[in-house]
Formats: structure tokens, sequence, C-alpha cells
């Protein structure tokens, strides 16, 4: 399975009952192969993997790994605090058919690095499958450190890759000189994104690529080619897209604005808003302006 690329992590398109809608989940991923992301990652934040009951979780893996029919590698997050937890369901997404898991590191007790060390070993022996690691410190509040990462990339094979939300640029390039030629490190910050892959990311990681991927897509082929202004040009077209979609909390404003162009996907679960009537306006006049809706 090749990563490099752009994965989409999907939005999980969800009734009022939080109960998963398979036909529009169905619909969401055809739209993401038609227009050629390289994976995609079911589940994860922007996947409102802790709004959902177990049930639904195993029911949105399923309806994944059934409808991309092995056409692009499919990816399970874990945002679970506990091993106990991450072990059931990497068990599960392992026998539903998943090409690898992507596991937060542990969050709410703030384990040492030793401790989230101890953590990746102990999946790894319960699962023994390709794992992606997943540092996403301003959400976790524990920043998983490069030689951390080096560590567990020398003592676990399985580990294939890494999705890198830290916002220090000097922590990604230390993360890629470390690792950079023996994973994937995929970047998974939108406002980011250009940066890293101009300075050694495989790929990255989209929640926004729900929305337009066909845009993504076409700034890593820019890339690839070495047309880095193309790249860039794209990349500044849309960020006032990308802020809009950020202003509140992820995935609000961005199924808000996946709804707008007819791609329906719902609302957002309990503790999360549907978002305010100024990021609606400032949605709908950048889509506008981007033609993405009418």
């Amino acid at each position: 399975m090749k990563y490099n690329g752009i994965m989409t992590a999907l939005v999980t398109p969800i009734d009022d009952r939080g109960i998963v809608d398979a036909e529009s989940l169905q619909n969401l991923i055809q739209f993401q192969l038609k227009n050629n992301v390289s994976s995609l990652l079911v589940l994860g934040g922007t996947g409102e993997y802790s709004a959902l009951s177990n049930a639904e979780r195993q029911r949105a893996i399923d309806i994944t790994v059934q409808e991309v029919n092995g056409k692009v590698p499919v990816v399970a997050g874990i945002i679970a605090p506990g091993i106990g937890d991450a072990i059931e369901f990497g068990l599960y997404a392992k026998c539903a058919g998943v090409d690898a898991i992507m596991p937060v590191t542990p969050y709410y007790v703030s384990p040492t690095q030793e401790g989230i060390m101890k953590y990746y070993q102990d999946l790894d022996t319960a699962l023994d499958m390709p794992m992606f690691l997943y540092n996403i410190p301003y959400k976790t509040a524990v920043n998983l450190q490069p030689e951390t990462v080096e560590y567990l990339v020398e003592k676990i094979p399985n580990i294939i890759g890494i999705k890198e939300c830290s916002p220090n640029l000097g922590q990604f390039i230390d993360l890629t000189r470390r690792v950079g030629e023996k994973i994937y490190v995929l970047s998974g910050e939108e406002f980011l994104a250009m940066s890293e892959m101009v300075l050694g990311a495989h790929g990255a990681v989209m929640a926004s690529a729900n929305l337009v991927p066909d845009v993504w897509v076409k700034m890593w082929e820019h890339l690839q080619k070495g047309s880095v202004q193309e790249a860039v040009k794209l990349n500044t077209a849309y960020y006032p897209l990308f802020r809009a979609i950020f202003k509140e909390g992820n995935p609000g404003p961005l199924k808000t604005a996946m709804n707008m162009t007819g791609l329906l996907v719902g609302n957002v679960s309990t503790p999360l808003l549907h978002p305010s009537t100024e990021t609606v306006n400032e949605l709908t006049k950048v889509m506008k302006q981007l033609q993405l809706c009418n």
C-alpha cells in the first residue's frame, strides 16, 4: 500500500439520533474516489469518533471498507484515551479489512514520552497490523517528540507513517530528518500542509479535502512536478475557504459547507454546534467566489 499524496479525513454523515447515514457516506466515498485521492481516513477527529457509539463506529468502518472495495487504502482512526478501548476497536477494524490504523497519542492522562512508547508497543503487540502514529498536541495536551517517533519506528516495524499536527515547523523538519526516509510523514494541518510538503512531507491528511479533494490533489501534483508556484497560487486562492471552515469547531463549518454544495452529510453531534450566522455568511461568500455553490 502507498500512502503518499492526499488522504481525506472523512466526515461521518449522521442523523439527529447519532446514526450513520450509509447512503450519504457511500456518496461521499465515491466523490472522493472520483477526484483521485490517494487514501481515506475513516473515524478520525473530523469523523466525530468520540461522539459515536461503538456500534455506529463499527458500521462506519464496514460501510467504508465495502464501498472502497480495495480501490485505495482505508485507514481507521482510533481516538481513544485508553489502551483497552484502542485494542478493542483496533481488532474490529482489522477484522473488518482496513489497511491500517491511526491511533492518536493517549490523552487526558498526560503520559510521559516513555508512557507513549509503551502505549504504542502494547497496541502493536495486540493488533500486529500497519499503524500510523498521530500527533496533535493542541488536542491531547501531550507532544509526541521526534526522537520518540524515531525510537518507535526502530522498535515497531508495523509503524508505516505519522500524521503530524504540531504547529512547530522546526519540529516537523526534525521529524522528517529522523524518519522521513523510513515512514510516510504526512502533514495534518491545512495552514501548514503546503509548507510541510515542500519541506519533505509525503502528503497530507486533510479535512477540507472532503469538500475540495480536487484542489488538494492538484496542489500535490503540482509539487511533484516541481511547479511550486502553481501549487502556492492554488493554496492562496483557497485560503479564505480553509479559514472559514476552521473558524469554529471542526467539522461544524465543514459539514455546513458540504451541505451547501449538495453533498449532504447531516449536522454535527453534541457538544458541537451548527456554525454561527457570521460563519455561515462567510462560508457562503467565499464559496460563491470560488464557484462552489450558487
